[in-house]
């Protein structure tokens, strides 16, 4: 017979078998059993798989006995940290506070009608269907992990389903509506000038706010007519600040600019440098353009 996993071979001949039975509602460590002494690796698999039925038929409500709310602490909020950036960390805090719904059940108590419940709640608060569907994501997720981790046989939220996308609507401006826009700056006032020159940038070019903000003078060449995006801004305040790259390597681009584009940048690069020597394009003192500015 090959060799199974987690059933060994002694030295006596005889083999061992180890089996991992989830964790702990209380101490939360994972919970073993091991047995020596079996004549053939046979019996040995065949006790394994007795103990995995018996602790599918049983045993698992002991695993998920613990409360939403301490796993959600304990387990999925630092897994879930540990995997993402601390931008999206951060603005799914608020989420987490939605997910209070289930705070006092038990795991093994959750059962579908209760998610639906909880979505009609949402529903019921004016909430948009799609700020509902990130929630709802953010549940699965946490599903997912006490799947994984052994602590619940199958992901409630899955069951369910998520709700219906809704189809956003966008507007965009016309060449017209931007022209009367950007008309209304007076370029001789160095704020107006930056703002001028922001949304001009922002019209021609697409960009992301993120982006925009992160966007050094070293990263565009006028001689090539060109700017270079492959950073992001995460902005919390003035004092708490950094750029990072962006999400994934499609999102690194080199981007041509027209000859008003850059004709406009080589204009605020010599007002900007009047006041001092700035790191960012898009800035004033140094620190980045404020999200909400003007």
């Amino acid at each position: 017979m090959p060799k199974m996993p987690n059933v060994y071979p002694m030295s006596n001949g005889t083999f061992r078998a180890s089996v991992s039975l989830g964790f702990d509602p209380i101490t939360g460590k994972r919970i073993h059993k091991f047995k020596n002494g079996f004549k053939t690796q046979k019996e040995a698999l065949e006790w394994r798989m007795r103990i995995l039925a018996d602790f599918g038929k049983g045993s698992l409500s002991s695993n998920s006995s613990m409360t939403f709310k301490k796993f959600l602490d304990d387990y999925f909020i630092p897994d879930y940290q540990s995997q993402v950036r601390q931008r999206t960390f951060d603005m799914s805090r608020s989420k987490f506070k939605r997910l209070a719904y289930f705070d006092n059940m038990k795991l093994s108590d959750i059962l579908p009608p209760h998610v639906k419940q909880w979505q009609n709640a949402m529903f019921i608060e004016g909430l948009s269907n799609n700020y509902i569907r990130s929630v709802h994501q953010i549940l699965q997720q946490v599903f997912d992990l006490a799947v994984r981790l052994g602590m619940l046989p199958s992901n409630v939220a899955k069951q369910v389903g998520n709700v219906k996308k809704d189809k956003p609507k966008v507007d965009f401006w016309t060449v017209e509506e931007f022209q009367k826009f950007i008309s209304t700056f007076d370029k001789s006032d160095i704020y107006d000038l930056l703002y001028f020159t922001t949304f001009w940038f922002f019209f021609m070019t697409g960009v992301r706010t993120s982006e925009l903000q992160a966007i050094e003078w070293s990263k565009i060449d006028f001689d090539s007519g060109t700017v270079l995006i492959d950073c992001s801004m995460y902005y919390k305040n003035q004092k708490e600040w950094y750029v990072t790259d962006t999400k994934s390597i499609s999102g690194n681009r080199l981007l041509y600019l027209d000859d008003d584009t850059l004709e406009n940048l080589q204009y605020w690069k010599q007002a900007q440098a009047q006041i001092g020597e700035c790191r960012f394009v898009f800035s004033l003192v140094g620190s980045p353009l404020v999200k909400s500015t003007p």
